[in-house]
């Protein structure tokens, strides 16, 4: 498993129930949310293979970023249970 930081831009805001299966995946899959619109998620997924997934949840014009969580990284006011998350879902390098 891979810990990958997830980000996004949704462009409807307005139309945030739209967005519920992408809120049910996330917590389908154990994620931690770290900022309003960062998360933590571990994955057996590839990088592409794990946008792309997330982006079929959300509008074509919203924005998914995704990347791979690594050891060199630190935080400011993350929200609770960010270190937590992390130490559960360690990078692997």
């Amino acid at each position: 498993m891979t810990s990958w930081i997830v980000s996004y831009d949704l462009k409807d805001v307005e139309g945030s129930q739209d967005y519920q299966p992408l809120w049910d995946y996330f917590e389908a899959h154990g994620a931690h949310r770290v900022q309003e619109s960062l998360w933590f998620l571990s994955s057996s997924l590839g990088v592409r293979d794990l946008t792309e997934e997330l982006g079929s949840l959300v509008h074509k014009q919203d924005r998914i970023f995704v990347s791979e969580l690594v050891k060199n990284n630190f935080w400011q006011a993350p929200l609770a249970g960010t270190y937590d998350w992390e130490k559960a879902n360690p990078p692997s390098r």
